[in-house]
């Protein structure tokens, strides 16, 4: 396994990844940025609905928790008991947040709880962030899901994506929390009342509904606001910051 991107962001990676890492190096190596926060979502209990087999041993404790604290690296963790869950839920979590004050960083980064692992150091996220000059990076993936019901948007995509079949993912993201904070302020127009449950949401994208974004996942409804903010938000079209097969 020869990857060589800080993050990776793979449900059938990350475990002997993780593995490897332990292997590998020893407990607490990193001392955390002190100009970043990283914060992930997830529920109450336990994660078992969320996870597959590859992730079997994480649906108490994560492994993004339980890598984080490996490293020696600080966890927000958000925690939610209402089910089902509802990706939405995390845009309404991080900004109760955000607007509360108690993130003080200059930046601010999001990672899915059940999927995401470091297996290097957060400051070479932020270098590769500074690289892209803009104010929030998002990981990118092959997944099309939601462009059904915004052809114009993925036309758009595919003028400033150089031709990489790649686009937006939410699993991963860092920017400066000024402007995170600005991006939540809008996606709660489209969050509320939440979206979709997970175990309807092909049924849901394919009856294209016309109030769409409105109800459906936490990443559509990113996808959806990209135009409008680029460039101040950016996609890593060739996922330096984030491994995803």
């Amino acid at each position: 396994m020869d990857i060589r991107t800080p993050i990776i962001h793979d449900r059938h990676l990350v475990k002997e990844a993780f593995e490897v890492l332990k292997s590998q190096t020893e407990p607490n190596i990193f001392t955390h940025p002190k100009d970043l926060t990283i914060l992930t979502c997830r529920n109450e209990g336990s994660l078992e609905d969320r996870i597959i087999d590859s992730l079997v041993g994480y649906d108490k404790i994560s492994i993004l928790e339980a890598n984080t604290k490996y490293l020696g690296l600080d966890l927000v963790v958000l925690k939610d008991a209402r089910l089902p869950w509802r990706n939405t839920f995390k845009f309404e979590m991080i900004n109760d947040y955000l607007q509360s004050g108690k993130c003080t960083t200059e930046y601010f980064m999001f990672c899915d709880a059940v999927d995401v692992i470091f297996v290097d150091h957060p400051n070479k996220v932020i270098d590769i962030f500074k690289s892209f000059n803009c104010q929030a990076l998002f990981m990118s993936t092959s997944s099309l899901d939601g462009y059904n019901c915004m052809p114009e948007v993925l036309n758009w995509v595919h003028n400033i994506n150089g031709g990489i079949p790649r686009y937006l993912n939410s699993g991963v993201y860092i920017g400066k929390t000024s402007f995170v904070k600005e991006l939540f302020e809008m996606a709660m127009e489209y969050a509320l009342p939440h979206g979709v449950i997970m175990d309807e949401y092909r049924e849901y994208l394919a009856k294209e509904p016309k109030d769409y974004p409105h109800g459906s996942q936490d990443q559509d409804i990113i996808r959806y606001l990209e135009p409008k903010l680029y460039p101040r938000l950016k996609v890593d079209y060739e996922n330096k910051m984030a491994f995803r097969s």
